[in-house]
This record gives C-alpha cells, structure tokens and sequence, in this order.
C-alpha cells in the first residue's frame, strides 16, 4: 500500500495515496488522491480507487458513441437549458453514421471518412465544428469516466473558411426595410419586424417581450429573457438570453415607440388585458414557423431579397454604421460581450470608414 503523511489541512486531514496504474491501452498514470484523516481510511479509498479503475477498464471496451451520448446528456441535461438540449440532440443527429462505433474502435481512418461525409453535407463552417466539438467532448467524458481511447482527439481539428460567414450574410438597406415595412397591413407584425430592425433584437429576445418589458414614459425597454417554440413537448419555453450582456435596456427611437403605443393600444381594447401579456401574440406569443412564413409573404409582395430572421438583426448594424455610429457603440446597442465580436462580424461594413480615414491622412501631404 502506497500511503503517504503530508502536510495537515486545517481540519486535520494527513494521510495519502499515489499510485500508478495502466490504462486499457498500456499508458502508464500518476494519481495522488486527496488527503485523510487515518492510514485505514486512506488505505480504503486506494483499494476503492484501484476497483473502479478496473471496473472502468473492463466497461469501456464495449462503450458507443450512442452510449456515451446518452450517458452525458443524462448527466448534463438538468444544468443546461432547453434550447441548448435540443440544438445538442440536432447536433448528434449529424454523428449517426458513427453512433454504433465503438469509442475505443474510432480510428483514424474512420474518423477522416466521418469527416468526408460531414463535409459533403454542406453545411456551414461554424455548424459543422460545432458538430465537431460534441465528437470531442463525448470522446473526453469517455475517457474520463470509462478510460476509454482519447488519442484520435489531437486529430480532430476544426474546419475553416476566410470570411465565409460575412459572404453569407445579408441585411436590408434603409430603402429595402421601407419597401419590405410598405406592405405588411397587420398591425403586430409590422411592429415585430420594425423591432426587429431598428433595436436588434434577436427573434427569441422579442417573442418573449411582455408589455411589463416597455416603459413608456421613459421610452425605454428592457431586454432580459428569450423564447423557443422549439422544444418537443412544450409550447414555448422561456429562459435567459444567450449571454449576459444580452441583458440590458435599450431606448426606443420616437418613431418606433409611436407603433409600440399603437399596438398597446390596440391590445388594452381587450377585457382581459394585463400587462403580463407578450407583446407580439398576446396570450400566446407569436410562433417561429409564423414569423418566417409572414415573413417570406412580405418579402415577395414588396419584391426585395429574401433574408433570414437574424439579417434583420445584421440590418440593424450595418444601418447604425452606415449613419456614423462607431463600433463601440454599435457593440453596445447591440450587447454583444466583446467589442471584438462585432468587428469580426462587421468589419467588412466599415471598408468605407476606413478610405475615409485614409483620405484624411493622405489629405495632410
């Protein structure tokens, strides 16, 4: 028995163990277990240790990726919210092809065929090394609970692609959000969009808004939650936003704040109105399939592009540049957590900010 005295902790705790053990695969470890109060108790636990090591050993040579999924989201499912359970099962729907391989089985050939058909898929760079870092984080809780193979993960590296989410992102001109606006008769809806492009919100964030979000006489509105109608079993789910940053209050432009009124107006005609109720759908809030469907209506009849919901989020930035608004300040309205998340983002929006500022120099000579 390996058992050692150090230094005593303030509660009085002295005795410990240190031990080398094999992995399933030979690989030689070091282990020093925190201390304990007597020589028999840490003996105990250094006999406890050394059976699950061993139990780990013999359990994991038979482990899934299905196993290990299902295993993880068990244990992780309570402490994440909803939205993110969901997105990680869609994101283990793209693993199917590796589900029933053993993790001690994945090779390295069989990881670069996984990758070819993870690349054949066509999806985007930042959805497919998503996908990428659940394989790793499955193939590291595998290892650290069952000591399964880890050694595949220094092969297991992300896609990239310059700029390729800038070329992919569309937004609507000042000109095209007007004709888009023209032609939108329901009143809610013509609220939601304008919401949508001239404070930012994303989709959930303004799904979510109750008229207990809005001060009117400060003309202000307070952005501290997002909503799903995603997750199976559930109506709608509302949580915390995505970051904490994304907790603010924001001002509302005048002209913005009139149809806000408008549409408060409107609701209060109700006999059962409250201010609980959301803003866009009342008692229910407005669904996402809804919302894309008018949305692609709108489109078509006002004869503009067609732009994902979150463009208008990218409308929103890029009308507060094209109007002088500085990065920190598009940061800001924005809540995004750090300045450099919207340069990364924007920075191709601010070409002409910086001729401009090369003409100036140029102008001293």
């Amino acid at each position: 028995m390996a058992i050692y005295k150090g230094k005593p902790t303030k509660d009085g705790r002295i005795y410990f163990f240190r031990v080398k053990y094999k992995t399933l695969y030979g690989d030689v470890k070091d282990y020093s277990s925190q201390k304990y109060k007597t020589k028999k108790e840490a003996e105990h636990e250094e006999m406890l240790f050394k059976l699950d090591n061993e139990k780990r050993n013999k359990s994991g040579i038979s482990l899934t990726f299905e196993d290990i999924y299902n295993e993880y989201m068990l244990k992780h499912s309570k402490e994440i919210k909803p939205q993110t359970v969901s997105r990680t099962n869609d994101l283990f729907k793209h693993l199917e092809s590796i589900k029933s391989i053993k993790i001690n089985d994945f090779s390295l050939a069989k990881y670069n065929l996984f990758r070819k058909g993870l690349e054949s898929k066509n999806l985007s760079v930042d959805r497919s090394n998503k996908i990428l870092a659940l394989l790793r984080k499955l193939i590291s809780y595998s290892n650290k609970y069952y000591n399964t193979n880890d050694h595949i993960l220094k092969f297991i590296d992300n896609f990239k692609s310059v700029n390729k989410f800038k070329k992919e992102m569309k937004f609507f001109t000042y000109d095209e959000y007007k004709k888009f606006d023209s032609v939108i008769d329901a009143l809610d809806y013509k609220v939601f969009f304008m919401v949508l492009y001239f404070l930012g919100l994303r989709q959930g964030e303004a799904q979510s808004l109750i008229w207990k979000d809005i001060d009117f006489d400060k003309a202000t509105i307070s952005i501290s939650k997002t909503l799903t109608t995603k997750i199976k079993g559930e109506r709608w789910t509302i949580s915390t936003p995505k970051t904490t940053s994304s907790i603010d209050v924001l001002p509302i432009p005048k002209n913005v704040l009139k149809w806000l009124k408008k549409l408060n107006n409107k609701a209060k005609e109700y006999k059962n109105y409250s201010d609980d109720w959301f803003v866009f759908g009342c008692i229910e809030p407005f669904k996402e399939t809804t919302i894309c469907k008018k949305k692609n209506e709108y489109c078509k009849l006002a004869g503009v592009k067609q732009i994902r919901i979150h463009d208008f989020r990218h409308s929103c930035a890029s009308f507060l540049i094209n109007n002088g608004a500085n990065v920190v300040l598009v940061s800001k309205y924005l809540r995004h957590s750090k300045v450099s998340i919207t340069l990364d983002t924007y920075s191709h929006l601010y070409e002409s900010e910086l001729k401009n500022i090369t003409k100036k120099i140029e102008s001293l000579f």
